[in-house]
Protein backbone atom coordinates (compact mmCIF):
# COMPACT_ATOMS: atom_id res chain seq x y z
CA UNK A 1 0.00 0.00 0.00
CA UNK A 2 1.24 3.49 -0.82
CA UNK A 3 1.74 5.83 2.14
CA UNK A 4 0.92 9.51 2.43
CA UNK A 5 4.61 10.39 2.20
CA UNK A 6 4.89 8.56 -1.12
CA UNK A 7 1.97 10.42 -2.65
CA UNK A 8 3.09 13.45 -4.58
CA UNK A 9 0.52 16.12 -5.44
CA UNK A 10 -0.10 14.80 -8.95
CA UNK A 11 -0.70 11.22 -7.76
CA UNK A 12 -2.87 12.39 -4.88
CA UNK A 13 -5.15 14.45 -7.13
CA UNK A 14 -5.23 11.72 -9.76
CA UNK A 15 -6.24 9.05 -7.23
CA UNK A 16 -8.76 11.36 -5.55
CA UNK A 17 -10.41 12.38 -8.83
CA UNK A 18 -10.43 8.81 -10.16
CA UNK A 19 -11.84 7.55 -6.85
CA UNK A 20 -8.91 5.17 -6.38
CA UNK A 21 -7.42 6.79 -3.27
CA UNK A 22 -7.32 4.29 -0.43
CA UNK A 23 -9.97 5.34 2.12
CA UNK A 24 -7.44 4.87 4.92
CA UNK A 25 -5.50 7.80 3.45
CA UNK A 26 -8.58 10.06 3.18
CA UNK A 27 -7.91 11.95 6.40
CA UNK A 28 -8.56 15.50 7.52
CA UNK A 29 -4.99 16.46 6.64
CA UNK A 30 -5.32 14.95 3.16
CA UNK A 31 -8.51 16.92 2.59
CA UNK A 32 -6.66 20.09 3.58
CA UNK A 33 -3.82 19.11 1.24
CA UNK A 34 -6.22 18.51 -1.65
CA UNK A 35 -7.81 21.90 -0.95
CA UNK A 36 -4.31 23.45 -0.97
CA UNK A 37 -3.53 21.92 -4.35
CA UNK A 38 -6.80 23.10 -5.88
CA UNK A 39 -6.34 26.63 -4.50
CA UNK A 40 -2.83 26.71 -5.99
CA UNK A 41 -4.19 25.53 -9.33
CA UNK A 42 -7.44 27.52 -9.56
CA UNK A 43 -9.12 30.54 -8.04
CA UNK A 44 -11.04 29.92 -4.80
CA UNK A 45 -14.43 29.54 -6.45
CA UNK A 46 -13.20 26.98 -8.99
CA UNK A 47 -11.19 25.20 -6.25
CA UNK A 48 -14.34 24.95 -4.13
CA UNK A 49 -16.44 23.65 -7.01
CA UNK A 50 -13.80 21.12 -8.07
CA UNK A 51 -13.19 19.83 -4.54
CA UNK A 52 -16.95 19.55 -3.91
CA UNK A 53 -17.60 17.67 -7.13
CA UNK A 54 -14.86 15.11 -6.65
CA UNK A 55 -15.38 14.73 -2.91
CA UNK A 56 -19.06 13.91 -3.42
CA UNK A 57 -18.07 11.42 -6.14
CA UNK A 58 -15.49 9.91 -3.77
CA UNK A 59 -18.03 9.57 -0.95
CA UNK A 60 -20.55 7.81 -3.18
CA UNK A 61 -18.16 5.52 -5.05
CA UNK A 62 -15.39 4.75 -2.56
CA UNK A 63 -16.83 5.31 0.88
CA UNK A 64 -20.27 4.07 -0.18
CA UNK A 65 -21.74 6.84 1.95
CA UNK A 66 -24.45 9.45 1.61
CA UNK A 67 -22.87 11.56 4.36
CA UNK A 68 -21.25 14.07 1.98
CA UNK A 69 -21.44 17.51 3.60
CA UNK A 70 -21.34 20.36 1.07
CA UNK A 71 -20.98 23.21 3.59
CA UNK A 72 -18.09 21.44 5.32
CA UNK A 73 -16.41 20.78 1.98
CA UNK A 74 -16.67 24.45 1.06
CA UNK A 75 -15.32 25.37 4.49
CA UNK A 76 -12.15 23.39 3.82
CA UNK A 77 -11.31 25.59 0.86
CA UNK A 78 -12.52 28.91 2.29
CA UNK A 79 -10.79 28.57 5.64
CA UNK A 80 -7.56 27.21 4.17
CA UNK A 81 -7.52 30.05 1.64
CA UNK A 82 -7.98 32.59 4.42
CA UNK A 83 -4.89 31.30 6.25
CA UNK A 84 -2.93 31.05 3.00
CA UNK A 85 -3.61 34.75 2.43
CA UNK A 86 -2.32 35.55 5.93
CA UNK A 87 0.92 33.66 5.39
CA UNK A 88 3.99 34.13 3.25
CA UNK A 89 4.85 30.42 3.13
CA UNK A 90 4.51 28.54 -0.13
CA UNK A 91 4.63 25.05 1.31
CA UNK A 92 1.65 23.13 2.68
CA UNK A 93 3.50 21.56 5.62
CA UNK A 94 4.94 24.91 6.66
CA UNK A 95 1.45 26.43 6.59
CA UNK A 96 0.20 23.72 8.96
CA UNK A 97 3.13 24.40 11.28
CA UNK A 98 2.43 28.13 11.17
CA UNK A 99 -1.29 27.64 11.85
CA UNK A 100 -1.66 24.36 13.76
CA UNK A 101 -5.36 25.10 14.33
CA UNK A 102 -5.95 24.07 10.74
CA UNK A 103 -4.86 20.58 11.62
CA UNK A 104 -5.80 20.23 15.27
CA UNK A 105 -8.81 22.51 15.85
CA UNK A 106 -10.56 22.72 12.51
CA UNK A 107 -14.03 22.09 13.91
CA UNK A 108 -13.78 25.24 16.03
CA UNK A 109 -12.55 27.23 13.03
CA UNK A 110 -15.56 26.04 11.04
CA UNK A 111 -17.97 27.04 13.79
CA UNK A 112 -16.28 30.44 14.13
CA UNK A 113 -16.36 31.01 10.37
CA UNK A 114 -20.02 30.12 9.92
CA UNK A 115 -21.35 31.15 13.32
CA UNK A 116 -23.15 27.83 13.75
CA UNK A 117 -22.35 24.14 13.58
CA UNK A 118 -22.58 23.14 9.91
CA UNK A 119 -21.96 19.55 10.90
CA UNK A 120 -25.50 19.45 12.29
CA UNK A 121 -27.10 21.17 9.29
CA UNK A 122 -28.55 19.41 6.30
CA UNK A 123 -25.62 18.01 4.42
CA UNK A 124 -26.63 19.04 0.91
CA UNK A 125 -27.74 22.59 1.67
CA UNK A 126 -25.47 25.49 0.87
CA UNK A 127 -24.04 27.30 3.87
CA UNK A 128 -25.33 30.72 4.78
CA UNK A 129 -23.66 33.58 2.92
CA UNK A 130 -20.07 33.89 3.98
CA UNK A 131 -19.43 36.54 6.58
CA UNK A 132 -16.02 38.13 6.99
CA UNK A 133 -13.76 35.67 8.73
CA UNK A 134 -13.16 36.74 12.30
CA UNK A 135 -10.26 34.56 13.37
CA UNK A 136 -7.71 35.89 15.77
CA UNK A 137 -4.08 34.91 15.80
Amino acid sequence: MITIEELNEKKLIEQFENATLNPILFTHEIQLRISWIYIQKYDVEKATDTFSKFKEHYYINVLKSNKFNLPLTKAYVEILHYFMEKSSVTDFDKLLREFPRLKFNFKKLVKTHYGYDILKEHRTEDPQPVRPILFTF
